[in-house]
């Protein structure tokens, strides 16, 4: 440069600095006029050099800005390009410097570049978009205020060229490479080949690293820049950012939690835009699909109905060789005789000219037939009208994973839209979320029960989807493709520390699987049963049915061993809860009686109890489970059976058990028609001293005796001579009764049955009563005054089972008793044994949950 230039451009005055600018541009146009490249690379040197690289001179740098704008202007949009490589690197330097002028002045240099360069500066995108980032954040107004308006120019030229402008540096003859080259050992010389289509200025591919370094920014103004330029990008159509969503979504997440309102808005609005976007191109690629597979049937159709043409084709084949063989053997005679006359050999050759061209016309006629079905098939596949989109590759498995890590956000603004996106792709892939069901429900059980209403409403509508979409998957198509292992334990360890809400849900997930793949659950069964075992205790009904129901199904599907200790860990579940003894006991033996085998609920419950050494606890226990034997709907099957006396192993079992509480043990023999036993159980029960509640429950159990339950033991009143000891059982407890409602109530029902009783009435003729050895007998009594061949049997097995009675008596009541401590004890059921709450219930049975506080139906429902 001349020597006014360097002393323009290093004064203090900006108007100098200006002109002498003005003087450079004309002097490096003069340089292109003259052809004098080598100029103009020196100038462009000196002022990397000596301006625009000088350390600790903020006005030569200053200087070298405008100087090399001005270089810019004076090469034009044609010459340009070549010196971009050299012009932008120390612009692009001076964005970083300290001085707030110089940082000005490096926006203003750029500027005046871009606006000559136009689709140039695209080459140089990705260090343009970085320090354009960086300054976006400027402290100094002025520098952001020159920045926004880069920022809008170079926005302007990627909206107009990023998707077509093809740079001319690339297309520049002496920058290909030679389209021949010689080998070196044998000197042949071999065709080079290249791609023919130049690649665009603007590449996505090389600018989605940088977005997804940047897209983490917490700086308010860096994120509103970068949300413009994604709104800019999702804008050109050509460029399908949408393909990249992956690689910049979890950062736009963790944008709706900034503090500014502004931020928040735009990238609302822009997440919207692109799960919109995705929508469409998911509707697009269904559309593209149905529209293949439609052409593939056609296709078949036509395949079917041109099958009769294959046919003739066939025949035509054998024709051509029939014909082929024939001439060949038309050959072979006119070699043989060659002396026949030039009129027969001339009709051979015309014939066997005629037949040639017959062939040779059927062939050209299948060549043009195959070559124009060759066109039509290009014609079905290229012939699409093509739907921008239908070529996007959307990576739902990566979107669901950030969607899942970004769910666990503590701001329910998130939360919301994560859950919106996540409802949004399950109808749109489903499948893809079966592989990260685990890790999903863990975050979503716990926002089930939201504060937040429209958190709490879509996390259960899409806890919903994910259930509707498990138990639509075939676990035999693919058994890889849930892990369910994870699932059981996830949910399992969820079930300890949450919410009923999310309980209940746990516990439809774990039935779901029960019913899908019952062996997996299996597999956890121990943690499966402890957590379902902990849900009984529970204050929700709904949350108890369905605890039971699916350890109804457990046990269903184990060994004895595993319901054995299901049933003992419950036991000892109500020993150590007196609050879930009372109000919860009664309705989980009902509905265990009614998912399980009545019979073998009761016969493990009493081998069980046989063990317990808490005396007090046992006879509550019989109490209750007496009491839902008398009364229960649920167990009337297991009612008629001990009627009619046809397992006697199973009485006997109850009978053991029950003499831990006479009163109830009086009850089962009245029951199961054993009036002599219950005669003789009374009669030893009352050697010792009875107990309040002893007289509570005998209360009770007279007004038991007034159900319907009893109807068939009351119409055997009328036949006194055929059991006696009903009479007899009858009127000992009435004199064991205080002169109470109860004893008027009995001795109401005794004195009605008495007179008619005390008369002789004859047989009928017409009718024979059933005896207790007729196994048909639904109601039979094992009472049998005609019997004598099972007679001495049943004195056998009776005196063994008072024998048995005696010795539980012995040991459990001889001793003098702590009447404090037993009455302390059942305090806990005198809300459950009052009179006046009794009440019969003839209703159907109930396979539901019941109100916790109502304590009166928990012992008569029947």
């Amino acid at each position: 440069m001349d020597k006014a230039i360097v002393k323009g451009l290093n004064d203090k005055l900006y108007e100098k600095r200006k002109a002498t600018a003005l003087n450079l541009e004309k002097l490096v146009k003069e340089c292109l006029a003259e052809e004098d490249y080598d100029r103009v690379d020196n100038i462009l040197d000196e002022l990397c050099r000596d301006f625009a690289y000088a350390l600790h001179q903020p006005m030569a740098r200053n200087a070298g800005l405008m100087g090399l704008a001005a270089c810019a202007i004076a090469l034009g949009s044609t010459e340009v390009a070549r010196y971009l490589d050299r012009i932008l690197p120390p612009v692009l330097a001076c964005f970083g410097d300290q001085n707030d002028q110089v940082r000005f002045y490096a926006c203003e240099s750029l500027y005046n570049i871009a606006k000559i360069a136009k689709g140039e500066i695209l080459v140089y995108f990705n260090e343009i978009f970085d320090v354009l980032c960086k300054i976006s954040a400027d402290t100094e107004t002025s520098v952001r205020g020159a920045a926004e308006l880069l920022d809008r120019l170079v926005k302007d030229v990627v909206a107009e060229r990023a998707s077509t402008y093809i740079s001319i540096i690339n297309l520049d003859p002496k920058d290909l490479p030679p389209s021949t080259r010689t080998d070196p050992q044998t000197g042949e010389v071999l065709r080079e080949e290249y791609k023919q289509e130049p690649e665009h200025a603007f590449s996505l591919p090389k600018f989605i690293p940088l977005l997804t370094e940047r897209i983490y920014a917490i700086n308010p103004d860096t994120r509103m820049f970068l949300v413009s330029w994604l709104q800019v990008l999702e804008n050109i159509p050509d460029l399908e950012l949408i393909s990249y969503l992956p690689s910049f979504l979890g950062g736009l997440f963790t944008f709706l939690g900034d503090s500014h309102k502004d931020v928040r808005t735009v990238t609302h609005s822009l997440i919207d835009l692109l799960l919109h976007e995705t929508q469409r191109i998911s509707e697009v690629k269904a559309i593209v699909q149905k529209r293949v597979a439609d052409k593939a049937q056609q296709r078949i159709n036509s395949d079917e109905a041109s099958s009769i043409k294959k046919q003739d084709g066939t025949l035509i084949s054998e024709r051509k060789k029939s014909l082929l063989t024939a001439f060949e053997q038309l050959s072979m005679v006119k070699n043989l005789s060659p002396s026949k006359s030039r009129v027969s050999s001339s009709n051979d050759e015309n014939k066997f000219s005629e037949g040639t061209a017959v062939i040779q016309g059927e062939d050209c006629e299948k060549a043009i037939t195959n070559f124009v079905e060759g066109s039509e098939s290009l014609d079905l596949v290229n012939g699409d009208i093509y739907s921008p989109g239908e070529d996007v590759h959307l990576d739902f498995h990566r979107i669901i994973e950030i969607l899942i890590n970004t769910l666990g956000s503590s701001e329910p603004e998130i939360q919301l839209v994560v859950l919106t996106w996540i409802e949004t792709i399950l109808d749109i892939c489903p499948s893809a979320f079966l592989p990260f069901l685990s890790k999903l429900l863990s975050l979503l059980l716990k926002i089930l029960n939201d504060v937040e209403p429209r958190v709490r409403q879509l996390a259960q509508k899409v806890n919903g989807k994910l259930i509707d979409l498990t138990a639509k998957f075939d676990y035999n198509d693919g058994p890889e493709a849930i892990n369910y292992g994870p699932i059981v334990n996830t949910l399992t360890l969820h079930f300890l520390d949450s919410d009923v809400v999310a309980k209940v849900a746990c516990l439809d997930w774990l039935i779901l699987i029960y019913q899908k793949v019952p062996n997996q659950l299996l597999e956890h069964s121990d943690t499966t049963f402890f957590t379902l075992l902990k849900s009984l205790s529970d204050r929700d009904n709904q949350l108890v049915s369905k605890a039971l129901h699916l350890l109804s199904d457990l046990c269903n599907s184990s060994n004895e061993g595993y319901f054995r200790k299901f049933v003992k860990d419950l036991l000892l579940l109500f020993k150590s809860d007196s609050r879930l003894l009372k109000t919860r006991a009664n309705h989980i033996f009902r509905q265990l009686g009614i998912k399980l085998s009545a019979e073998r609920v009761y016969n493990v419950v009493s081998s069980i109890l046989e063990e317990e050494n808490d005396l007090l606890f046992v006879r509550m226990m019989i109490q209750i489970l007496n009491t839902n034997l008398i009364t229960a709907p649920e167990l009337e099957r297991l009612r008629r059976k001990l009627k009619a006396g046809t397992n006697n192993e199973f009485f006997s079992s109850l009978f053991k058990c029950w003499s831990h509480n006479p009163t109830s043990l009086l009850a089962l023999c009245l029951l199961a028609g054993k009036y002599e036993l219950a005669y003789y159980i009374l009669q030893t029960f009352v050697e010792y001293e009875l107990s309040v509640n002893d007289l509570v429950q005998i209360d009770i159990l007279v007004q038991l005796l007034e159900s319907p339950v009893f109807t068939s033991l009351r119409l055997q009143l009328l036949e006194q001579e055929r059991y006696p000891y009903l009479y007899k059982c009858l009127y000992g407890i009435l004199m064991v009764l205080p002169q109470s409602k109860a004893f008027k109530i009995l001795n109401t029902r005794l004195g009605s049955v008495s007179t008619l009783a005390a008369r002789k009435i004859p047989p009928s003729p017409f009718y024979k009563p059933k005896d207790g050895n007729n196994s048909g007998g639904e109601y039979s009594s094992t009472e049998s005054v005609n019997s004598t061949a099972s007679l001495q049997n049943q004195r056998i097995r009776f005196q063994g089972l008072l024998e048995h009675f005696k010795a539980v008596c012995e040991a459990e009541l001889s001793f003098p008793k702590d009447t404090a401590v037993e009455d302390s004890r059942f305090a806990l059921w005198d809300p459950v044994l009052t009179q006046d709450s009794l009440s019969i219930n003839n209703g159907q049975p109930v396979d539901g949950p019941e109100d916790e506080n109502d304590t009166g139906s928990v012992i008569h429902r029947g």
